[in-house]
């Protein structure tokens, strides 16, 4: 036992070193990504590369956590500005864009941390000083990065052209701003180490002012929409003015919507206050996750180091289980079912023993022992759906348990083996309602009592119907009976899960723009698990709206805004949801499983319209997107289901493969079937056979007998050749 805690003690300064040159690899590889950066006018050069740059300082922050826990003064501020920038620096990499200016900054304010790599080398004389200044120093610095975090956020959430356009002359004060407010902490940085310690430290890069002014807009459409605001009198004097906006906007194959007016006409900082609050948001979404990174692999050593890999396990019934079963470090679904059915089974029945009523738990027994909903329990559990339980994977999913403290673990694996799909089905049925009595209220205006927003309105209700109802999920409430028991839990869950989103709802602005922000509304990265309420209070919300709308006379811009940002979180929900699909999809054609099976079962087949139909949520997909935007083709990569086409033609490819082979095997069997004929000699044991294609073969045989000379040689092996050609080609 000693050995181990000596161990422990010494991994800090081990990682320290280990990690110490892969930082610093990483720097030089910013830095030329960097100068490489000012070179490029390609849009999807300089996007390859800004990714690379946001993705590229892995390293760098697992050895300013080693810093952090080295350091006996410092190591409370710096491991708490380490873990604030963990956070920034995650959320940036949630994003499937990255724009070059931002990045630039991104990457001085990765560096300019980075700096406090000299805390190694500083004497015990100078610690108490040190404390002092490096309290002072670390809240600047991270006053200056929760600044920049809000203002890419917000720069992000206002992602049309025309905004960019139109802000352009202040996103570039503001970029310029913080980059030397980066330059300054790491100039302030600078003047404390060389009163401590002689140790001379490599230049940052000093020429991203430079790259910063070289790069250039390299979009035609931007290019023309700048000289027209110049034209017109300027940016400010543009965005005051709706119809000089939608003349941009028209430029740039954009639709100018009361919303996008609205916010010009506010100002960029009034923006960036009201973003600054989400991104607040999202930044404690992300807090669970970084600060699980930071510490599990230590604990996942020591804790093999002292036993086994059940003592990563945090719940204690859990853990017991996994032990008693000898489970590794992961285990297959099926397995971790039948394990949990055995322990609680002896559980109740022990129980049963000295009791003279049975176990409070003894009914959710049930739902462990019958095979029809282990797959349920398998799904909800594993994370990626690669059909294995893994210790992390079993934390995730009892961690939220935490919310619901009364329930008991049995209760928790009932739930979700069954109730969450009963929940489901509550919900659907009220969306549905709620969305045919929104079109019946503006159908009974009529357009010509309108005055202008009858057709956006019916056509923003129309084609959010199918985004809303994409889920598949079929009512047996009126054919299976429900345990007590289980309603309760299932009412219990609704209330809080429904409490939980509105209060998220509501520090987000009930607009969702992008994954960040979804994973904030429901709390978890999962959108599968928590999609049917979020939709229901988003269709909450479109039921006010609407009615507001059909009764105001005239209709006020708040609540055709507010009909706006609810059609885009409405987008985001389904970009989110097919884009899971498609990641799931990816994983089982890795695995090589049967990709229709698969999402036929997987979450109780919630997944299946959207892959069969695709066609039909596309339409309505592209038909909204025209409503609200003028087009979809700006739209950032996350408010597009990226994977859509790519899965259909797979989907298709996936059937095509799936007949092929049957009918492949069928050319076979006929192919013999002649042969055997022509040589006038049918074995025994193929004439026992019964099967309804070989009984078909016989009937076929005694209408028209097949000849062998009707064949020419090789002919049956060509078309299966010619088969298998058409199939690559697709």
């Amino acid at each position: 036992m000693g050995d181990i805690a000596e161990q422990a003690l010494t991994k800090p300064h081990e990682s320290l070193e280990q990690l110490e040159p892969k930082a610093e690899n990483e720097i030089e590889e910013v830095g030329m990504l960097l100068d490489e950066l000012s070179t490029l006018h390609g849009k999807e050069e300089l996007e390859e590369i800004a990714k690379k740059l946001v993705e590229g300082v892995s390293h760098v922050l697992d050895y300013l956590g080693a810093v952090a826990e080295l350091h006996p003064i410092a190591g409370i501020v710096v491991g708490a500005l380490t873990l604030f920038l963990q956070k920034v620096v995650s959320l940036e990499l949630q994003r499937h864009e990255n724009h070059a200016n931002i990045v630039v900054v991104h990457a001085t304010m990765v560096k300019t941390v980075y700096h406090v790599r000299f805390l190694t080398r500083i004497q015990t004389k100078f610690e108490e000083e040190l404390e002092e200044k490096l309290n002072v120093i670390f809240k600047h610095m991270a006053d200056t990065i929760r600044e920049f975090g809000g203002f890419v956020d917000t720069y992000h959430a206002c992602w049309q052209k025309t905004y960019k356009v139109l802000f352009s002359h202040i996103h570039k004060k503001k970029l310029e701003f913080f980059n030397s407010r980066f330059q300054q902490h790491r100039e302030d940085l600078d003047e404390m180490r060389k009163t401590m310690t002689q140790m001379q430290l490599a230049n940052v890069f000093d020429n991203t002012v430079e790259i910063l002014r070289r790069l250039q807009t390299v979009d035609p459409d931007v290019a023309q929409a700048e000289v027209f605001v110049d034209q017109n009198g300027g940016p400010d004097t543009v965005r005051m003015n709706p119809e000089l906006v939608e003349q941009v906007a028209a430029i740039l194959h954009e639709k100018a919507t009361v919303g996008m007016k609205d916010t010009l006409r506010q100002g960029f900082d009034d923006l960036l206050e009201k973003h600054t609050v989400r991104y607040l948001k999202k930044l404690d979404s992300v807090q669970d996750a970084v600060i699980t990174s930071v510490s599990n692999a230590q604990t996942a050593i020591l804790g093999r180091l002292n036993s086994g890999p059940h003592d990563l396990i945090e719940d204690v019934e859990i853990r017991t289980i996994w032990e008693r079963n000898s489970w590794k470090s992961s285990v297959k679904c099926r397995v971790f079912v039948e394990g949990l059915r055995e322990y609680y089974q002896r559980q109740f029945h022990e129980y049963r023993l000295t009791s003279p009523v049975p176990h409070k738990d003894a009914w959710t027994l049930d739902f462990f022992s019958r095979v029809m909903y282990h797959s349920a329990i398998g799904d909800v559990v594993d994370d990626d759906g690669s059909g294995y339980i893994s210790a992390s994977e079993v934390n995730d999913f009892i961690s939220e348990k935490r919310s619901l403290a009364r329930w008991t673990i049995p209760q928790w694996f009932a739930f979700w083996a069954c109730g969450w799909y009963n929940n489901n089905a509550w919900y659907y049925r009220r969306i549905k309602h709620i969305v045919q009595q929104a079109e019946q209220s503006v159908r009974s205006v009529g357009e010509e009592q309108s005055r202008g927003w009858w057709h956006l309105v019916q056509t923003i209700v129309g084609s959010l119907k199918p985004l809303v109802l994409v889920a598949d999920v079929e009512d047996f409430s009126g054919t299976v009976k429900i345990p007590h028991q289980l309603r309760h839990l299932q009412e219990e869950y609704r209330t809080y899960e429904e409490e939980k989103i509105m209060n998220n709802l509501d520090h987000l602005g009930h607009h969702l723009t992008d994954r960040p922000a979804l994973n904030a509304a429901v709390g978890d990265g999962r959108i599968e698990l928590h999609m049917m309420p979020l939709l229901y209070l988003l269709m909450m919300r479109l039921q006010d709206t609407v009615g507001q709308i059909t009764k105001s006379k005239p209709v006020e811009d708040v609540d055709l805004i507010a009909l706006e940002e609810l059609a885009t979180s409405c987008i985001a929900v389904f970009a989110a949801f097919e884009d899971r699909m498609h990641d799931l999809l990816r994983g089982w054609r890795f695995e090589g499983k049967d990709i229709h099976m698969q999402v036929d079962r997987y979450a109780d087949g919630l997944f299946r319209k959207c892959y069969r139909e695709t066609h039909v949520y596309e339409k309505a997909y592209d038909v909204l997107c025209t409503c609200i935007f003028g087009s979809g083709h700006t739209l950032p990569r996350h408010l597009r289901p990226f994977g859509t086409r790519m899965h259909r033609k797979q989907s298709s490819t996936d059937n095509m493969a799936r007949d092929l082979a049957a009918l492949s095997n069928r050319v076979t069997e006929l192919e013999n079937r002649l042969s055997i004929q022509a040589n006038g000699h049918v074995p025994e044991a193929q004439s026992r056979v019964s099967s309804p294609s070989i009984v078909a073969e016989k009937e076929f045989s005694r209408d028209a007998p097949p000849s062998p000379g009707r064949y020419p040689k090789g002919f049956f092996g060509r078309l299966k050749r010619q088969l298998f050609g058409w199939i690559s080609h697709g």
